[in-house]
């Protein structure tokens, strides 16, 4: 396990907006305290996996890193942009910028559609199931999909492309917090996405009755009249 694995838990356990964490407190949450550059270089804190691989453990938290040398502290913002730009941004070295821009557009599109079709058949998602809203803004994002189930139980729904990472689960995690709060009682949530992982589906389990749905794309060919 690496040593700032117990970081990306901190981060995902609180669903606030901004976590401020001292240089001290991070000392005791890496395994081994943060080395010396992590308190004098900018460039340790830059948001970039690739050439910071630390780093990974906050973005997959769905955060950006800011340090305050000055204040010796760091400020974790949540980024919601995390979750949908991360393939692209692995894909930057290696593709020209209109191939990059074609991703990114391919990308939305396909999850407007994937919207669409999950808000025209959700009774297929979960019997009883009404929508409240679309692209439902809060404190700390905007939920794709707001519904309330048979026993009028509010349900969060979070929507993937591809296959669901890491930062999806902080962001159920967040979202549940939120209405938790919000409602002064626990929402329920279904993440969706084309594949989970072994270890996203035992992260899933520490959510209480988080439900992980698959889904496949049919292609359905019928002849054209001449």
């Amino acid at each position: 396990m690496s040593r700032y694995a117990q970081l990306t838990s901190v981060l995902l356990s609180n669903p606030a907006a901004q976590i401020t964490l001292t240089f001290d407190e991070l000392e005791q949450i890496v395994s081994g305290g943060l080395p010396a550059s992590a308190k004098q270089y900018p460039a340790w804190w830059a948001n970039n996996a690739s050439s910071q691989p630390h780093a990974r453990y906050w973005l997959d938290a769905g955060r950006r890193a800011k340090p305050n040398f000055k204040a010796n502290l760091a400020v974790f913002t949540l980024d919601a942009s995390l979750e949908a730009g991360a393939l692209a941004a692995e894909l930057i070295e290696e593709s020209p910028p209109q191939e990059l821009t074609e991703y990114v557009e391919s990308s939305l599109s396909l999850e407007r559609d994937l919207e669409d079709q999950i808000v025209s058949h959700l009774d297929v998602l979960e019997p009883g199931l009404t929508l409240i809203s679309r692209q439902e803004s809060s404190d700390i994002g905007r939920l794709d999909l707001l519904a309330r189930d048979a026993m009028g139980r509010t349900v969060i729904i979070e929507l993937k492309v591809n296959e669901a990472k890491d930062s999806s689960i902080g962001q159920i995690a967040r979202y549940i917090g939120w209405y938790a709060q919000k409602e002064g009682k626990q929402p329920r949530a279904i993440l969706v996405a084309s594949r989970f992982s072994e270890p996203i589906r035992w992260a899933a389990k520490a959510i209480p009755e988080l439900r992980l749905v698959t889904y496949q794309v049919q292609f359905v060919f019928e002849e054209a009249t001449i």
